[in-house]
């Protein structure tokens, strides 16, 4: 029941494969360490994402949950972001999604969430596992086990959604949930707001056969032919589990980076500077456009703990972002919502009287070149220490809190880093100049093959 390494959490949450390390065993001790962190009282949400293998999964999280004294409200198959509001607004401890978000069909995860719907920061991670590792979890005696009952929070979320977002009325928008679990909800969102909403993958279908979960521009091509196809003002496309998005102009998915960037200059403009939180691997056209609007930067390692962790230090802060296609506005949510974001674009869209394409348009032009080599969990650590070693005492500025990135004047730079949630290195190279770009891809990529090689070696 031992994950690879010493850590069970990755980037988010803690992910396996359901006949390997997710095993029912480990998600019902699962269940009884997270009741032990709210001191076996308390009451959570729990719900699950579309794929076959996540019921079982659940089931067996949730009967660690009541031996632990904890009462369940189980809400079934639901988008993260939905549940995330409803702990929100009927005050729960906390709660957990059974979901493998973007990683393959046979994956499954457990994410954890507190009171305040931000995920466990590392200092719970880390008391989580010594926890886990407890050679006798505690259970509560028969009398004093947790309850468990049915819920559907759907009606919470829609009300919550259409509060936060208003009537824009008059977009024709087309969505793509991929199969997942923002099938039918993410249109209801956008319909109640008093937009024309054309769906495509909207029915729930956990081996995810129109594409990938892993909403890239790679496989969201089906979405951006569609929205050329109707002549839609937006298209949006999502991860398994609802909270990453992908917007689509006419003919073209945009990467999650330029997004961001539409968010982070519309908050910028609108508060007159402000703090600002992004990921590492996330476009230095947001660290540009804080220098024009006087915004103040944040840069924390990836995935939403890390932002998370910086958002409740740099208290008033107006966004964190991450290029994957999160984004986080901690006044309502602190985690990713797909209909959120497309909601908040749309606004945007409305105010400034613009179509995507000219947003897009009005923003610093960087090219960008990502890529993904497989390298085995073991493994990860030594490469990354090789590519630190070899890259530390450059001239350049150098990052290593997450990976290893090279920034240069010019804001140029390249980034490479370990995948928290799958067995790959990430590189990603970017630059105002097209030709320094592709130099720096190079550059990149050789290094992660280099790194790989020290690694097998021992």
């Amino acid at each position: 029941m031992e994950k690879s390494g010493s850590r069970l959490f990755g980037t988010s949450g803690i992910r396996g494969q359901v006949d390997g390390f997710m095993t029912p065993e480990f998600a019902v001790r699962a269940g009884l360490t997270f009741a032990g962190l709210l001191q076996n009282k308390g009451s959570i949400l729990v719900g699950r994402d579309v794929r076959t293998n996540s019921q079982l999964i659940e089931n067996a999280l949730i009967s660690g949950l009541l031996a632990g004294g904890v009462d369940v409200w189980d809400c079934g198959i639901v988008p993260t972001p939905a549940l995330l509001f409803a702990v929100k607004r009927l005050k729960h401890s906390g709660g957990i999604i059974v979901t493998g978000s973007h990683t393959p069909t046979s994956t499954t995860g457990l994410l954890f969430f507190l009171a305040d719907t931000s995920e466990l920061d590392e200092q719970d991670e880390l008391r989580f596992e010594e926890q886990f590792r407890v050679e006798k979890p505690k259970r509560m005696p028969w009398n004093e086990i947790g309850s468990l009952r049915p819920v559907d929070i759907s009606e919470t979320y829609f009300e919550e959604l259409r509060k936060q977002l208003g009537e824009l009325g008059g977009f024709r928008v087309v969505v793509d949930p991929g199969n997942g679990s923002a099938c039918g909800t993410l249109r209801r969102v956008l319909e109640n707001t008093g937009c024309e909403v054309l769906s495509i993958n909207d029915n729930p279908d956990g081996t995810f056969p129109a594409r990938s979960p892993y909403p890239q521009p790679s496989t969201l091509s089906q979405l951006a032919s569609k929205v050329s196809e109707v002549k839609a003002d937006l298209g949006v496309g999502t991860d398994s589990d609802g909270d990453r998005a992908l917007f689509a102009k006419q003919g073209s998915v945009l990467w999650g980076d330029i997004t961001c960037a539409i968010f982070v200059k519309n908050e910028l403009r609108t508060h007159k500077g402000g703090r600002i939180i992004t990921t590492i691997n996330t476009s230095n056209v947001i660290r540009l456009l804080c220098q024009l609007y006087g915004g103040r930067l944040t840069v924390t390692r990836v995935g939403p703990p890390a932002m998370a962790e910086a958002l409740r230090r740099e208290k008033g802060a107006l966004i964190a972002t991450e290029e994957s296609g999160k984004y986080i506005w901690p006044e309502i949510l602190m985690y990713g919502d797909a209909a959120l974001a497309t909601g908040k674009l749309l606004q945007i869209m409305k105010s400034e009287q613009k179509s995507l394409a000219e947003l897009e348009g009005e923003l610093p032009r960087f090219y960008q070149f990502k890529s993904i080599i497989p390298c085995p969990d073991e493994m990860k650590h030594r490469a990354l220490a090789y590519a630190v070693g070899r890259w530390k005492n450059a001239q350049n500025e150098v990052s290593t809190i997450d990976g290893v990135k090279v920034n240069y004047s010019n804001h140029s730079s390249f980034l490479l880093r370990a995948s928290g949630t799958e067995p790959n290195l990430r590189c990603y190279a970017e630059s105002p100049n097209e030709e320094e770009a592709a130099r720096l891809f190079e550059i990149v990529n050789n290094l992660a093959h280099e790194s790989l090689e020290r690694a097998k070696g021992g």
